[in-house]
Order: structure tokens, then sequence, then C-alpha cells
């Protein structure tokens, strides 16, 4: 793991790179996952408009020059989770390097301070790589749901983790 790396809390200067970091994360992670046409019509300015909004729910990764990666980390309440990551995601260049684990560590480690217990996160089921990630990370296969976008139903899965059981 690169140890310049640092995790942080978002900044509203941040939000174009998480926009960007998104974008193009799923323009070549779900690309035969997700219907070509929705992600071709992806745009970095538009998901920034709905990023800089946000940008406050988000911690980053990032080194002296970028951000790296990025996770949204929130409360929840559902299914006996009493918090989530909803989104996770590193430059698509830069992964297996340590950073989503940096990432997700973080998260537990705010959740815990918080006195959550359980944590949620879903993916798209037929997202392999980011399932191995987070079975890899202590996450027990949950339960099923499906996300439309651009017309249609994807399959999707949770994990669930009980962190006090984690060892970060």
């Amino acid at each position: 793991m690169n140890s310049d790396i640092i995790i942080r809390n978002a900044k509203k200067d941040d939000a174009m790179d998480i926009a960007d970091i998104i974008v193009k994360d799923w323009q070549i992670a779900y690309k035969d996952i997700i219907d070509s046409e929705y992600l071709n019509n992806l745009s970095i300015d538009n998901r920034y408009e709905i990023e800089v909004k946000r940008f406050e729910k988000y911690i980053v990764a990032s080194d002296d020059h970028q951000v790296l990666g990025c996770a949204w980390i929130q409360d929840a309440h559902e299914d006996g989770a009493d918090c989530e990551i909803v989104a996770l995601y590193v430059r698509y260049d830069k992964r297996n390097k340590g950073i989503g684990k940096k990432l997700l560590n973080e998260a537990v480690s705010r959740f815990r301070k918080d006195g959550k217990k359980k944590m949620i996160i879903w993916c798209l089921k037929d997202n392999h790589d980011s399932r191995k990630f987070y079975e890899i990370n202590g996450g027990i296969e949950h339960k099923g749901s499906t996300h439309n976008w651009g017309g249609r139903e994807y399959e999707m899965i949770s994990y669930m983790y009980d962190l006090d059981k984690m060892n970060i």
C-alpha cells in the first residue's frame, strides 16, 4: 500500500475529480454489464452537477497530485444494517494498489467510532471484480434486489459486514 495516500473528507474542490472517477469507472467496469448506450451517454460535467451538491457525503483517497478514489458513506436503516457504503470507486488505472482497502477501512473505522455495528454495501450482481473485493474483505452475501438505469433493470447483490469482527 502506498503510504503517501491520505484518506480525508471530500472538499467542494474534489467534486470534479469524484465525477471523473465515477463516470470513467462506470464506462470501463460496467462495459459488458450495463447497456452501452447508457454508459456512452454518461457525462463528467453532468455528474459534477450532482456530486458538487453532495460532496460532503464522501471521503476521498488522495496523493499530492489528485483524488485517486472516493467512498460515499452514511447511516443506514435497512435489513439490520445501521451504516452503508453507498459507493466505492478507485480510478481504474490505480486499482489493485490498496486504495479501495484504505477507503473501506476508513469507513469502518468511522462507523465503529460512531457505535455502528452492521454495514451494508450494494453492487451489481455481474460486477465480479467488486464482489470479489467485498468478499475478500469480510463481506457476507446478504440479499438481492434490482436497480434501474436507463430504463433497464439490473440485478444487485448486497454484502453485510459485522464491524466488530473486521480486522482493520
